[in-house]
């Protein structure tokens, strides 16, 4: 399995991003997107504080006048005062729902039904389209099947915000990539970018997601390639 996939516009490593970020050359990107651990326990890399230990080199791998906008749970937004040390705070999206599966409750029993986006800025940058400060959460029409996940991040969602925080060609940076929604709408509306995911499945899940272009469901493609490697691995052994 190779750490790092390369398309024409973006390249997607796997690996660490307190590591690889460091990599990247200062004032290099355009906007940084992503989705960051939330830290409820969704799995072993679900850590929070990775989050804010990241802060200081996606402050100087953004170019002055950028955005940083990240999907987070409502849960961490007060937790995210450390971030006003190097940017300003700018506004909150709200991300809805149309079908809750019902399994994301909130503290009060009910079903949770919205994700919250935050906006922040390095300098004072433009946004590129005016758009409402609600989204629902549903896909393009590249749905083959439905993902089933909640770390799954829709794709018509992505693309309200890619379309507001960045241009055609611009370098959009996603150092949490999950399954890989960011970059397969980047591949999609001409932006180049770079990924980074710790987790080897997602990673794998996400390449696919690029080079089809379309949305499986999640759970299979997990099992896939959970037997996959286990075979590799018996030959590798015989």
């Amino acid at each position: 399995m190779s750490n790092i996939f390369k398309t024409q516009l973006g390249t997607l490593y796997l690996g660490d991003a307190r590591e690889i970020l460091k990599q990247i050359p200062s004032s290099s990107v355009d906007a940084v997107i992503t989705d960051p651990p939330w830290g409820v326990g969704f799995d072993e890399y679900d850590d929070f504080k990775v989050f804010l230990d990241v802060i200081d080199d996606l402050y100087r791998v953004m170019k002055p006048n950028s955005w940083l906008v990240a999907f987070i749970a409502t849960k961490r937004l007060f937790d995210l005062a450390s971030l006003l040390k190097k940017f300003e705070y700018k506004w909150l999206i709200v991300n809805v729902g149309l079908n809750p599966s019902g399994k994301r409750r909130n503290p009060f029993g009910g079903i949770s039904i919205y994700q919250a986006v935050v906006v922040f800025s390095k300098g004072k940058p433009k946004a590129y389209m005016k758009k409402p400060d609600v989204m629902f959460a549903t896909d393009l029409p590249i749905l083959e099947e439905k993902p089933k996940d909640l770390q799954y991040k829709p794709t018509l969602s992505v693309l309200m915000l890619i379309s507001m925080f960045s241009k055609e060609g611009d370098l959009v940076l996603d150092p949490f990539t999950g399954y890989g929604s960011i970059p397969l709408v980047c591949e999609l509306f001409g932006r180049r970018w770079i990924g980074i995911e710790i987790d080897p499945i997602k990673y794998e899940i996400a390449k696919k997601f690029i080079v089809e272009k379309k949305i499986f469901d999640i759970n299979k493609l997990k099992k896939q390639v959970k037997e996959n490697k286990k075979s590799s691995l018996i030959n590798y052994l015989k």
